[in-house]
């Protein structure tokens, strides 16, 4: 039996909720990079945050202009009908989709190796699933070429979830804010970046593996289009 309808709507709406968050941040971003605005009070968190990825500019716009990219082809890749009725589209669109990755990821351990908000923490999370997410596209496309689809479709899929999970950090980092907003404090990012890391991408790669698993046998997922 196939997946219940109800179950894979949900999760297309997890994903495009998400793709749209990692859209708008990195559009954000990189207006605040290419078109700098006058600083602001230095005991405002956002302006602390603007200052860091300022001061690696170029670096930070080599991850981030491949990352809305990789938020918008990503669906793409997943689309059951895109996959089966336009293969070509889906080969070409795939290829883009993995040379995107492959900059966000290197372009990402980079930055972290330079230093981080969340110190060693951030730093220690962002190193275990970028190489991960380098590794699941490495393997993704030795099993497309191998034709292994079946394969091929679950690397991709855990990948493409650690990629989310830039996107989900987000509102998990805005409860944090929140949290200390409300027992007067002024929110410290450091303090708490490296949780939220933790948390967004042990969350998402979590739900990927359980969906996999979920439809594992459900032959109706898998076409030999990649």
């Amino acid at each position: 039996m196939p997946p219940s309808r109800r179950l894979l709507h949900c999760l297309w709406v997890a994903v495009s909720f998400l793709a749209v968050i990692g859209v708008a941040v990195a559009a954000r971003r990189a207006m605040v990079l290419m078109y700098p605005r006058p600083a602001t009070a230095a005991a405002n968190p956002m302006a602390a945050l603007d200052a860091h990825f300022a001061g690696h500019r170029t670096l930070t716009l080599t991850h981030i202009l491949p990352g809305m990219l990789f938020m918008v082809l990503g669906p793409l890749q997943f689309a059951r009908k895109l996959r089966t009725r336009y293969p070509r589209l889906h080969r070409c669109n795939g290829r883009i989709f993995l040379l995107a990755s492959l900059v966000i990821g290197v372009a990402g351990l980079r930055m972290a190796a330079g230093g981080t908000i969340g110190g060693w923490d951030e730093k220690a999370a962002i190193f275990v699933f970028g190489v991960f997410f380098l590794i699941a596209w490495a393997k993704g496309l030795q099993h497309a070429l191998r034709r292994d689809f079946s394969s091929h479709r679950e690397w991709m899929i855990r990948g493409y979830a650690i990629g989310l999970a830039v996107a989900a950090i987000r509102p998990i980092m805005g409860t944090f804010f929140a949290a200390a907003a409300l027992r007067g404090h002024t929110p410290q990012p450091q303090r708490f970046f490296g949780t939220a890391f933790w948390i967004g991408f042990i969350l998402t790669a979590l739900t990927a593996e359980l969906w996999i698993r979920y439809t594992r046998n459900r032959q109706w997922e898998v076409q030999p289009a990649a």
